[in-house]
């Protein structure tokens, strides 16, 4: 039987970061790679006049040896490619719009049925421009205006999957802007391996072992155990970056919830969390990026609730806790408070 090909998965919004990333890697291997750029047509960029950044300050343009531009396309492509003997390896740039949550759902649901596996996703960020892009107001919708999100949360949702992520051009930032910038990543992923690119530094780990596409379910549980770990020492070195969780057993009343959202700290950079409704039996999912904030909401058992925890996890600049936590006990309802303690 022959041995699947590996598949590497390289995003970022730095299209130079990620051409050079993949030179430095095809020229540190002697393995015959295939490089694909998936660009999905079934987005559209929403430019926001008040943003102060052109979205041209975020995505450029690249030359690929292939173009692919619809999932199935993509999965058919990576197979045919994949049982070709004059390919090794192949090397997937996710376009910055992309999303890429629906690749990692078809290749677990496809694992082990398919010539190919997926060995190690790569994000590549551009120390000087992280920012700009995070915050940026320029939206994504699918073509049927059925979702739209911000160039931030489409960055971060790509950050937060990956298990290697490299920097260029720290030599353009500060000390602490780079510390900031750092830390700030290694609390949104936590099991990441992050590194500093400078020029001719490329490593060339060669994994031997398939990238765990599961283990981004456990993200957050990750990123709440490292607070844990954290939060009775006093760590050094953080420049700034401060991760707090808030718990209650207590439900809360969503419609002051959402007063909180208009209300929520500038210096809160990062929020996600979970809280549960009684009188609707509705849990709601919750996830914000910069000014941008996310609610799925499902429904739930009552019985299946008993446990269900209010829960926050902040990641920010100085986080004023008394303050966060003042605005949150606000939207607990205490009229269950005796019912919970019995």
């Amino acid at each position: 039987m022959e041995q699947r090909k590996p598949l590497t998965i390289i995003t970022g919004f730095s299209i130079k970061d990620k051409c050079d990333l993949i030179k430095e890697i095809q020229g540190s291997k002697q393995s015959k790679i295939k490089v694909i750029l998936f660009r999905p047509t079934d987005v559209n960029l929403v430019v926001n006049s008040a943003d102060p950044y052109p979205l041209t300050h975020f995505i450029g343009e690249a030359v690929h040896e292939l173009e692919i531009n619809t999932l199935t396309n993509l999965i058919t492509t990576l197979e045919e490619i994949s049982s070709h003997r004059n390919v090794d390896e192949i090397l997937l740039d996710i376009y910055p719009t992309s999303d890429i949550d629906s690749l990692f759902d078809c290749s677990i649901s496809q694992n082990n049925h398919q010539n190919w596996y997926l060995k190690s996703h790569i994000h590549v960020i551009d120390a000087r421009d992280f920012w700009f892009s995070y915050f940026s107001e320029h939206g994504i919708e699918l073509t049927n205006h059925t979702l739209e999100y911000t160039l931030g949360e489409a960055l971060i949702n790509q950050l937060e999957l990956a298990e290697m992520i490299y920097i260029y051009n720290t030599n353009q930032l500060s000390h602490e802007r780079l510390g900031e910038l750092m830390v700030f990543i290694q609390n949104l992923q936590p099991k990441a391996l992050i590194s500093v690119m400078n020029d001719s530094d490329w490593r060339g780990e060669d994994k031997k072992n398939a990238f765990n596409m599961k283990a981004t379910s456990s993200l957050y549980v990750d990123q709440i155990n490292l607070f844990s770990s954290r939060s009775n020492l006093k760590v050094i070195g953080q420049y700034g970056i401060d991760t707090f969780v808030y718990q209650s057993h207590l439900p809360v009343d969503f419609n002051r919830l959402e007063q909180f959202f208009t209300k929520i700290p500038g210096e809160v950079f990062r929020m996600k969390g979970r809280c549960y409704s009684p009188f609707t039996q509705e849990i709601h999912c919750i996830s914000q990026v910069g000014s941008n904030i996310q609610v799925e909401t499902s429904k739930m058992c009552s019985t299946k609730s008993i446990d269900m925890l209010t829960e926050f996890l902040f990641i920010g600049s100085e986080l004023n806790q008394e303050e966060i936590i003042t605005m949150l006990d606000d939207c607990l309802q205490n009229k269950y408070k005796d019912i919970i303690a019995y």
